[in-house]
This record gives structure tokens, C-alpha cells and sequence, in this order.
């Protein structure tokens, strides 16, 4: 589903990602997980390329994009393959949760407008936000406003779902009703790629986790294998770290 080569990233002098290489298959739910500034954001936005990649392709559903060479409409056709899922929820203030959803629907893919709010209608009730169709972000809580931006991701007909810190900016009491609709697509075998600080939902819910350092892969395996017997130094002392920081997080994972 997902395959990237040799993809570098450059911030002036400043190299944040440095010849990655991985892959995602159809189905799987990657999380990406290591300390902040590390670069996890910038590569979950260079799938995207809602930031140029300076080197190195990305292919996304059989859509491939050489950053030497990509084309305006080679990205369009690439971004259509995914859908992001913001931090910050980046909702249209002056829109309903609705018409949020029903946005892209409507101007990417050309949905005639009463279609694209029933099918908006439709995912706004599997994320539990049905009463609240009509409300703007303003009106709603932090938990609702995220789910709205899931509702949005899930609308928008790509094949994967890529997910920026999703609960960062949420109040401890809405975290688990984003997670908990997170879970729901891992269920359904949503594609998915997570980067996220949230350890527990790592362990319960990823197939594969990437560990990053320095612009680096540094360890990539199973749920289990990383939080329970990680085999490079850095990343031993990155779990260790968060299970000291959150021991019951980790603790009722292997309950």
C-alpha cells in the first residue's frame, strides 16, 4: 500500500529525515512512536507532501512520486490516495461539522452536494457525532472536534489514513473517545499510520512500530517485540522512559 525509498528531508541546513526507507501493507496499522523533534511529523507530511520531500520517492496505492522530478498533477493524484488527520483539528471554523465533512467530497471529488452530505451524514454517525451534524467546531468539545476531523479523513475516499499526533492537543477526558474511534477502523483494517506519544494504543492496536531517532529508523517490529524486547539501546531507553513516566499504560497492555 505504502512504499518509500531513500526520502530525505532538509530544513535549510537542517536534516530532519535522512534516507528513510519502508513500507506499509494493505490493511496495516503502523504507529510510529520516539522522542519529540525527532522528525516522525515531517515524514507522516512528506506522505502527504504537505512538505516537499529533498530527496527520495513515495508511492501510495500505485501512485508513485519521484520528488526529483514530481509534477503538480502527480501529487494531486498522489494525495488523493490518503487522507491527514491534524493535530490541531484544522476544521473550517465557518463550516458545520457536516459541512466539514461533506467539504472535500464536494470540491475534490465532485460529488453532487446532496450526495456528499448524506454520505457525510452516514460517517458523522459512525464516529457517535449524529446529533451533532449541525453544530460548528466552536460548539464543540476538543474529543468532537477530532472525531469530525476522523469523520473528514474517512470521507475522503483514500486508501490510507495517516494520523499527526491526534490526541496531543485534546484534554485528558477526550482522549479515549478519539482512540476509541481509531480502534474502530484498526478493527475494520483501516490502512493506517500513526504518530503518536500514546503508548498503550501502540501496544493494543499497531501491527508494526516504528521506532525513530535523529531523522532515523532506528528499530521497526511487532507491538510486542518492541515494548517487550527491543533490541537497540536507544529504543530501550525510549520505552523504559515512558513506562517510568506511565506505568500503567504499559502495565494493563499485558494484562
Amino acid at each position: 500500500m505504502i512504499k518509500v525509498q531513500n526520502l530525505s528531508k532538509k530544513f535549510a541546513d537542517n536534516l530532519v529525515l535522512d534516507s528513510i526507507d519502508f513500507e506499509v501493507a494493505h490493511g496495516e496499522i503502523v504507529v510510529i512512536i520516539g522522542p519529540s523533534g525527532t522528525g516522525k511529523s515531517t515524514l507522516l507530511r512528506c506522505l502527504n507532501y504537505l512538505e516537499t520531500p529533498s530527496r527520495g520517492t513515495i508511492e501510495i496505492a500505485g501512485v508513485k512520486v519521484d520528488s526529483a522530478s514530481a509534477t503538480s498533477a502527480e501529487i494531486t493524484n498522489l494525495r488523493k490516495q490518503s487522507s491527514f488527520v491534524f493535530q490541531n483539528y484544522s476544521l473550517f471554523a465557518n463550516k458545520t461539522a457536516l459541512q466539514n465533512v461533506a467539504e472535500g467530497l464536494i470540491t475534490v471529488w465532485k460529488e453532487p452536494k446532496a450526495l456528499a452530505l448524506k454520505h457525510a451524514e452516514t460517517i458523522l454517525q459512525q464516529v457517535g457525532l449524529g446529533e451533532k451534524l449541525h453544530q460548528y467546531p466552536s460548539q464543540l468539545s476538543g474529543g468532537q472536534q477530532q472525531r469530525v476531523g476522523i469523520a473528514r479523513a474517512m470521507a475522503a475516499k483514500g486508501e490510507v489514513i495517516l494520523f499527526d499526533e491526534p490526541t496531543s492537543a485534546l484534554d485528558p477526558e477526550w482522549v479515549d473517545e478519539v482512540l476509541a474511534v481509531m480502534k474502530k477502523l484498526a478493527v475494520q483494517k483501516q490502512t493506517m499510520v500513526v504518530v503518536t506519544h500514546e503508548m498503550q494504543f501502540a501496544r493494543e492496536v499497531a501491527d508494526r512500530v516504528i521506532f525513530m531517532e535523529g531523522g532515523n529508523i532506528v528499530e521497526q517490529g511487532s507491538a510486542k517485540q518492541i515494548f517487550e524486547n527491543p533490541q537497540h539501546k536507544r529504543t530501550r531507553e525510549f520505552v523504559a522512559r515512558s513506562t517510568k513516566q506511565n506505568p500503567s499504560a504499559l502495565d494493563s497492555c499485558m494484562l
